[in-house]
């Protein structure tokens, strides 16, 4: 249990709707589903009651949303405490990201940071994953944070968040009003996909081959290394795609491209901060790599 799936319930039994709940939380249902199951899991009890109407509290998660709304309270009256205590952090820092988290993810964490130390210089760094590492081992930058596959090196590496890949697919027929896309209809689209050897691409390889699909099995029509450009062709109808949610924010909002399941195939993609002991000895870079750890960072 943490903090994150508390503000998941209360949300949920604020809207009284899991895809309702799901949507202002720009998560999936099914993923919200999960962290009420966790939580039930936790406290073994039953918290909602589902129906047509929605979804209602049992006794139990009346007096868990109660509690929660004052768990949660407190820890943001903390985290103002903290930061009042805290000494002025200052200086600059160099941050590299992957294209995805770097483009859709980490300039909001920037953003915030910048508002709680606003004496901090911070720049951004995008770049392909071989790019980042690469720059990381030569001291090009002081922190990356990296989607994908573990990196690899004499880093210090800590897992902060997972990220949920989908099947992105145009607005239109005979994609509307579904949810999911079965495995060998998949397999028969045309598909826009990430270069290969992109942190994106080494993730849905893995997961593809172990639920049993080759990548000589895949319909690739078009390879493009710019996220937009996929984004741009699918909602255009040149075929679909596989990616981040984090990426998918805003047009999952304007409704110009759906999100679907795949069947059969969970992708789930770990984002990593990276960095060398002794790159990070100053108090910006010490704050930067502590706030990046908290739910409060605030990716897009």
């Amino acid at each position: 249990m943490n903090l994150n799936m508390l503000k998941a319930f209360i949300t949920a039994a604020e809207a009284g709707c899991l895809s309702k709940a799901a949507e202002k939380l720009f998560i999936s249902q099914p993923a919200l589903t999960q962290q009420i199951k966790q939580l039930e899991n936790h406290f073994s009890v039953q918290l909602i009651e589902r129906s047509n109407r929605g979804v209602s509290l049992t006794e139990a998660g009346v007096i868990l949303n109660d509690y929660a709304a004052r768990i949660v309270a407190l820890y943001k009256e903390l985290e103002s405490k903290i930061d009042g205590l805290r000494a002025s952090v200052s200086g600059n820092l160099v941050v590299g990201a992957t294209s995805v988290v770097g483009g859709y993810a980490v300039p909001c964490s920037i953003f915030i940071f910048k508002e709680k130390y606003p004496e901090a210089n911070i720049k951004l760094k995008v770049g392909n994953r071989s790019q980042v590492i690469s720059d990381l081992k030569e001291n090009a930058i002081d922190v990356a944070v990296i989607e994908g596959e573990k990196p690899r090196g004499a880093f210090k590496i800590d897992e902060i968040a997972t990220d949920e890949m989908v099947v992105i697919t145009p607005n239109k027929k005979p994609w509307q009003g579904r949810t999911s896309i079965r495995l060998d209809e998949f397999l028969r689209q045309p598909l826009i996909m990430r270069e290969k050897g992109s942190g994106t691409w080494q993730v849905i390889e893995k997961c593809l081959s172990a639920a049993g699909i080759d990548k000589d099995m895949l319909n690739i029509v078009m390879e493009l290394s710019n996220v937009d450009s996929i984004k741009a062709s699918v909602e255009a109808g040149h075929g679909i795609s596989i990616m981040s949610r984090l990426a998918l924010k805003k047009e999952l909002h304007n409704r110009s491209l759906l999100a679907l399941k795949l069947e059969k195939v969970n992708i789930l993609q770990k984002i990593y901060l990276a960095y060398k002991h002794e790159k990070v000895q100053t108090k910006v870079a010490k704050a930067f790599i502590n706030f990046m750890h908290m739910p409060s960072r605030g990716f897009c």
